[in-house]
């Protein structure tokens, strides 16, 4: 007696994709693949991106309503201080030799890992009207001897904020790597200052 081999794998296939559909109806409904294909996250990157996670969590925000920015540090900042100070912006050729023509405030994030025999890269920002930014970028008067001057880190609607010449690496500091991770991540965010009422 001759078997109908094609007969019998017919009815296994339709028996099997029966199986499959019944599975599909009861199961749900399947998925349907869209244009946009979607991304797979391989196990590096999930660890790569809860790490990012966690760190923006941790993440520390330097806020000054005074001048209207907030400065984002990583959690290794934990304990930073900040202290104010002055720039000035001279004229080495006034006719009584180097003379102060304006000056204006910088904020330091000083590195919380400082200690009296090792300093660590600190954070400098300096705070400028739009007027004296202008003036600035006209050469009116000079920050310091440096061949470049200040580079802006972004304004609102009183004040530019910009990072002074020769911040980083410019002494034996250490921690410098960490401060140019930061500054490459655009950390400061400025937000308008409401007009004083008159």
């Amino acid at each position: 007696m001759r078997l109908n081999i094609r007969s019998t794998h017919s009815r296994r296939l339709v028996g099997l994709l029966s199986l499959i559909l019944s599975v599909q109806l009861f199961a749900g409904t399947p998925h349907i693949q869209t244009d946009s294909p979607t991304a797979q996250t391989s196990p590096r990157s999930a660890a790569a991106n809860s790490k990012h996670s966690a760190q923006a969590k941790n993440a520390i925000k330097y806020r000054n309503t005074k001048y209207g920015f907030t400065f984002s540090l990583p959690a290794t900042w934990k304990g930073y201080t900040t202290v104010e100070s002055t720039w000035e912006g001279y004229d080495n050729n006034g006719p009584h030799g180097r003379e102060v023509l304006t000056h204006g405030s910088e904020i330091t994030l000083v590195n919380p890992h400082s200690v009296p025999t090792k300093h660590y890269q600190d954070i400098y920002i300096m705070v400028f009207t739009h007027h004296q930014w202008n003036s600035l970028q006209r050469a009116d008067f000079e920050i310091s001897a440096a061949p470049v001057g200040p580079g802006e880190y972004g304004r609102n609607n009183k004040y530019v904020f910009a990072e002074p010449p020769r911040m980083i690496g410019y002494d034996d500091s250490y921690g410098t790597e960490e401060v140019l991770k930061i500054m490459r991540s655009k950390p400061l965010h400025p937000f308008d200052i409401p007009s004083a009422a008159h």
